[in-house]
């Protein structure tokens, strides 16, 4: 009995791809999101925390000290009447630069996102005796120019250094407006706004968001295609090896020799694979026992029967012509009813033996000790042959999960002992299974009066069937020697260890 099952092709199986689903584009799109949460979240931790250390070194003491000296060092500054607006704009630009160390490799490195004068987050203010105002830049922050304006008037009422300190919801103002000694009712003021994390990024400078970007797009396509090009090569390979598995090509395998994830699930694939065709081979042995027995009960029913009745007619015309004494009948015809009641024995021993045949048991279904017990105790009982099986523990171990062998070596051992019974006469047959590593020995042996092999080989199929049968073995070898003294039959074959799949 034979299933023939339809298996879908690859072409069918497989939905349409389309070139945004490929595995590189994933990883980009992946890799870019990543990159750019990462960014981000490290920017604004980096930005907290400079923030912290700028208010640390712009604290109303700290910032005061840095003007007193920066105006120790230059002089007294001049009349407003006497400078033009532009003038006045670059000596304050220059004073605050020197203030708060905007020139210095600390702050180009560090505090680039801190604050600057650009957006007006950081100002400073002069007043000269006769009350001109200059300022830079010209537009400070709203919250910044107002403390600027309330530090100034503090220094001209009390004629004293005024520092203030605002903070509020993790913003901060630090202003400081000292009054000039030499030059009464003249005021310098100074001070920085450090608006929200958040905001300061966002005011970064649009090349930095350029290059930024930028470099997160080269960072991730490369990345994307180096991770796309080790898995892609490899999932492809094992993609094109389960095609050939659906059209029933099982002894495909996907030998990935990496150690990481995915190459330890490619060997579990493989794994599987090799218990799938092993339990495909005990099916299909399962279905060869069927369908052997099937047509033994067939025969036994049918062409059996029919000779067993075709045997008593004949002897009940050999009884009727002795009975007659065979007067006036042709001589002959008690020879030709002699020669058919022979021919319908041996039909009848024929039958008997094709249908223990194909009824045996099968190693699928006993394992092969009891087979082979099985199938010795009707071949050779009544025939007063002992028998043993000299099996050994290790080497049936090794066998037992390779079935489809093990029943060619019963096959072999049931030819052997049924020749041993028609023609050598035996006493005794021994069957011997032994291994040395990964190769094993299968050994039929009788004490019978032998035979001329060449003889046999030419004449009958036994021998050819069990040394085809030997052959189908992985490695396998057949040798037979034959003497007055007995018979041995070696089948040699070579196993390599069963692999269990992991859970």
């Amino acid at each position: 009995m034979s299933e023939t099952a339809v298996r879908p092709t690859s072409a069918a199986r497989a939905p349409a791809r389309r070139w945004w689903s490929g595995l590189f584009w994933k990883c980009l799109l992946s890799m870019l999101i990543a990159c750019w949460v990462s960014t981000g979240l490290l920017s604004v931790l980096g930005l907290y925390l400079t923030r912290i250390e700028v208010r640390d070194n712009m604290a109303p003491p700290v910032l005061e000290r840095a003007m007193r000296r920066e105006l120790q060092q230059l002089g007294p500054l001049p009349e407003l009447s006497t400078l033009s607006r532009g003038q006045c704009e670059a000596m304050l630009q220059a004073l605050a630069v020197r203030v708060v160390g905007m020139d210095t490799r600390r702050w180009m490195s560090s505090y680039s996102f801190a604050g600057g004068t650009r957006d007006g987050r950081i100002a400073i203010r002069y007043r000269d005796r006769d009350g001109h105002l200059c300022q830079y830049p010209n537009r400070p922050s709203a919250p910044l120019a107002q403390a600027l304006e309330e530090a100034q008037h503090e220094a001209a009422t009390t004629h004293n250094a005024a520092p203030r300190h605002n903070e509020r919801e993790g913003d901060w103002i630090s202003v400081v407006a000292l009054p000039l000694a030499d030059a009464p009712g003249a005021s310098l003021t100074m001070g920085q706004h450090s608006g929200g994390t958040i905001a300061t990024f966002m005011r970064a400078d649009s090349g930095d968001l350029e290059g930024l970007v930028i470099y997160l797009m080269v960072i991730s396509a490369m990345s994307a295609v180096a991770v796309a090009t080790l898995l892609t090569r490899r999932i492809g390979h094992a993609e094109h090896v389960a095609d050939a598995w659906a059209a029933g090509e099982l002894d495909a395998r996907i030998h990935d020799p990496g150690r990481d994830e995915f190459g330890r699930l490619s060997q579990r694939f493989d794994r599987m694979a090799d218990a799938l065709s092993e339990v495909i081979q005990v099916r299909q042995a399962l279905a060869v026992a069927e369908e052997r027995n099937r047509m033994a009960r067939d025969l036994h029913d049918t062409a059996k029967q029919r000779s067993f009745a075709l045997g008593l007619q004949l002897s009940v015309l050999d009884h009727l012509n002795e009975r007659d004494g065979g007067d006036g009948r042709d001589p002959r015809q008690r020879a030709l009813i002699k020669a058919a009641l022979g021919l319908t024995g041996q039909l009848q021993r024929d039958l008997a033996d094709v249908i223990q045949r194909f009824s045996a048991p099968t190693v699928a279904e006993q394992g092969l000790r009891k087979a082979l017990e099985d199938t010795f105790s009707h071949l050779l009982g009544g025939s007063e042959i002992e028998w043993r099986l000299l099996l050994d523990g290790v080497a049936e171990r090794g066998l037992s999960g390779f079935p489809q062998h093990a029943g060619q070596l019963l096959l072999i051992a049931t030819e052997a002992a049924a020749n041993s019974l028609r023609h050598s006469g035996a006493r005794r047959i021994e069957v011997v299974l032994n291994n040395s590593g990964n190769r094993y020995g299968w050994t039929i042996q009788d004490d019978g009066c032998g035979f001329t092999i060449s003889e046999h080989e030419a004449t009958g199929m036994g021998l050819a069937n069990m040394r085809l049968r030997a052959r189908t073995l992985p490695g396998g070898g057949f040798r037979i020697a034959s003497s007055p003294s007995g018979t041995v039959v070696t089948v040699s074959f070579t196993l390599e260890p069963a692999q269990e799949v992991p859970a």
